[in-house]
């Protein structure tokens, strides 16, 4: 397994354009996008390093999934799931079903047969209110996938062979897993790393199935290898400077080699190249 070293901060590269950027999407092609707190939708330009706003949406959205056409799908805080076509067009792909609405809409993920996963990180009271649901392909209704409240799930990830679910707890400190039965039903939530005193925020599995974690607090990128349970310092800037807020992490570009950090406390993307790791493909299905 190649070893993680640490990356020197004044390597980082910043992809401006972007207003305040807190996740970032990867289509088939490795083309990279995020979004705005102004409700901007933005593609970044990995040749200029530059993001260039293609749509809009009425309220501000989180993390975004892609799928095999290359279209968008934006976890939308107005309460829905958002389709956004390359050419930025809208349409509401998915709502909450029955009359109880979603408290806050944060993160997708598809599987291979085009199912999403999406998390509700609640009204982030400190009340255990969070919610992990799934949407059957083609879009529609979301029905609750996990049975109970959970601790402010953010990002989420599959792993390589879709077992389990891997989100993010940001309140709790904690990464978590729920194991996804032969049935299609979650099993039983298992903390799988707990990180005192931080704030992670965003997730991606590379080739070797580590995970990667950004911490929104301390400004830090952390790897952490589910066979030895080492947690690895990727990156770390006290100062706040070179690295500002991470909220996420996704490797992009052709070869799935670039590692990409969204910064939700500034107006850049966080670039790192020859980090020695290659991301783990995402799904891209072909929804109906």
């Amino acid at each position: 397994m190649t070893a993680i070293t640490p990356f020197d901060i004044h390597d980082i590269v910043h992809i401006r354009g972007v207003d305040h950027p807190e996740s970032i999407g990867v289509g088939p092609d490795g083309t990279a996008y995020t979004t705005g707190t102004g409700c901007q939708v933005y593609r970044l330009d990995l040749e200029t390093n530059q993001g260039h706003q293609f749509s809009s949406t009425e309220a501000r959205c989180l993390g975004t999934a892609v799928d095999a056409a290359g279209n968008l799908y934006a976890a939308h805080t107005a309460g829905d799931v958002l389709k956004i076509t390359p050419d930025g067009e809208v349409s509401v792909y998915a709502a909450p079903a029955g009359d109880e609405g979603f408290l806050c809409t944060n993160y997708p993920a598809f599987d291979r047969q085009g199912r999403m996963y999406l998390s509700d990180s609640g009204d982030w009271s400190g009340e255990l209110n969070g919610r992990i649901y799934r949407i059957e392909p083609g879009g529609g209704e979301a029905i609750p996938w996990y049975p109970d409240p959970v601790d402010t799930p953010n990002a989420i990830a599959l792993d390589a062979d879709e077992t389990h679910l891997y989100f993010v707890e940001t309140f709790g400190s904690a990464i978590a897993r729920i194991p996804i039965l032969e049935d299609g039903s979650a099993g039983k939530l298992e903390r799988v790393v707990h990180m005192p005193r931080h704030i992670p925020d965003g997730i991606a599995f590379d080739t070797e199935g580590r995970l990667w974690i950004a911490c929104h607090r301390p400004d830090a990128i952390y790897v952490f290898d589910l066979e030895s349970r080492l947690l690895t310092l990727f990156a770390e800037d006290w100062m706040g400077e070179a690295l500002r807020g991470p909220t996420d992490v996704t490797f992009v570009g052709p070869n799935r080699d670039i590692l990409l950090a969204a910064s939700l406390d500034n107006l850049v993307v966080h670039r790192f190249d020859n980090t020695g790791a290659v991301g783990l493909p995402l799904n891209h299905p072909e929804i109906p």
